[in-house]
């Protein structure tokens, strides 16, 4: 064989080994980050938005112009506020409790604030707020009653409303602690110039009646 056809021989024979030993590049696996890229890492899926803040129905006024709010149509927020077998507010213990109600006015003036309870002794500390609206609220002691059946009206003051819209109207115990035996049954917004009623009231099986 001639010196030409050998190295020809060699050369061919380096270039196949070439081919079939080309190295090979070690790839790095993805990390989770890059595998989850479409996931905000922000985002926790297993923690939905929580629902909005529910609000009771709105209540509307009477034809003789005054808004009558029953513990019914309240909502009630703080731990042990609820309604007792007579369908009254009940469990006033703390600050934190609160009834709620909406109004829709459609008659701006000058409201009484009223409020028919239940307050037996010993407690003279029976005191509420009442709060309209943003920047009205009115604040006095509820009237002792006879005795526990017994509901007296008691009225808070007057507030001023200048605009038809919807109010908040909610209610709270500043004077605490209560002793003795307390419950909401009614509250009410009277246009100023009429007397509430004096009669005094009492319950009976069919519901509550005024006296004689």
């Amino acid at each position: 064989m001639s010196k030409l056809n050998f190295h020809l021989t060699l050369l061919l024979f380096g270039l196949c080994l070439g081919c079939s030993c080309s190295p090979q590049t070690n790839t790095p696996p993805q990390s989770n980050a890059i595998r989850s890229a479409s996931i905000d890492p922000e985002t926790n899926i297993d923690s939905p938005n929580p629902a909005p803040q529910t609000l009771p129905p709105a209540v509307y006024q009477d034809s003789d112009g005054s808004v009558r709010l029953s513990p019914l149509t309240a909502k009630l927020q703080g731990e042990g506020l609820d309604l007792d077998e007579w369908d009254q507010i009940a469990g006033f213990k703390t600050r934190d409790q609160r009834a709620l109600w909406q109004i829709q006015l459609s008659a701006p003036g000058t409201y009484q604030i009223e409020i028919d309870a239940i307050c037996t002794g010993p407690t003279q500390e029976a005191r509420m707020r009442v709060n309209v609206g943003e920047n009205h609220f009115v604040e006095d002691q509820i009237q002792l009653s006879e005795n526990d059946q017994s509901l007296t009206t008691t009225s808070l003051g007057e507030i001023t409303l200048d605009a038809p819209k919807t109010y908040q109207v909610e209610i709270e115990m500043v004077g605490l602690p209560l002793i003795g035996k307390f419950v909401v049954s009614e509250l009410r917004l009277v246009p100023a110039g009429e007397s509430p009623s004096t009669l005094p009231r009492f319950k009976t099986d069919n519901g509550l009646t005024e006296g004689n």
